[in-house]
């Protein structure tokens, strides 16, 4: 089974990767109050502390669904889950995070109408068994600007790949980077075509496109 203490724990550094990334585009990062049910996004993003741009939410999606017959969940975090399986991608995690997501913009709203128009992002981690967002469409919640990702190492991704065999080979065996980009860290953004609200194009430019 999944502990929830090192659950919590995850989601909870999620969030400061969430606020660092942003903080490194040079935006200030905000999180909002939180009432007893604790119905809110999780930030405001903005330029200037008295104009907010964006609101964002972070979802952890731990599991990619549950096998009755080996009592476990398909993820990395369940000791249970053993040998090979078989298991049909389920987008029905995602839509459910998002549904979720737009009923905690939707209390913020209610109390705070000046975010009613801010275009809301959410972003999201997976567990490797759970990482199916390519599968997901780009037509979704319209309350839902856009779905963040956060990728690692792009650039020096694409750069490897245009080396040659030997190059490539010479790199892995000394384990060197000499020469390839830095170690980096990319926010990759789905746009929703049924948005409401579309994401600002300046925050677009800076991220990794679908």
């Amino acid at each position: 089974m999944l502990n929830p203490e090192i659950l919590k724990a995850i989601a909870t550094r999620n969030e400061a990767v969430v606020k660092k990334q942003f903080e490194k585009l040079g935006y200030l990062v905000r999180r909002l109050d939180r009432n007893a049910k604790g119905k809110r996004p999780d930030f405001d993003i903005s330029r200037r502390i008295d104009r907010p741009e964006m609101l964002c939410e972070v979802k952890t999606v731990f599991s990619q669904g549950f096998l009755r017959d080996q009592g476990a969940h398909v993820s990395t975090l369940d000791e249970k889950l053993i040998g090979t399986f078989e298991h049909k991608i389920d987008l029905r995690e995602i839509s459910d995070k998002l549904a979720n997501a737009v009923q905690q913009r939707k209390a913020l709203v209610e109390d705070v109408s000046s975010y009613a128009d801010l275009p809301f992002l959410v972003a999201f981690f997976f567990d490797p068994f759970a990482d199916v967002l390519d599968a997901f469409p780009d037509t979704f919640e319209a309350e839902v600007s856009g779905i963040l990702t956060i990728k690692n190492d792009v650039p020096r991704t694409n750069a490897f790949e245009k080396l040659s065999e030997e190059q490539q080979e010479q790199i892995l065996r000394t384990q060197s980077a000499a020469g390839l980009p830095p170690e980096s860290k990319n926010f990759a953004l789905v746009r929703n075509k049924a948005a409401s609200r579309p994401v600002p194009t300046d925050f677009q430019y800076q991220c990794l496109t679908r």
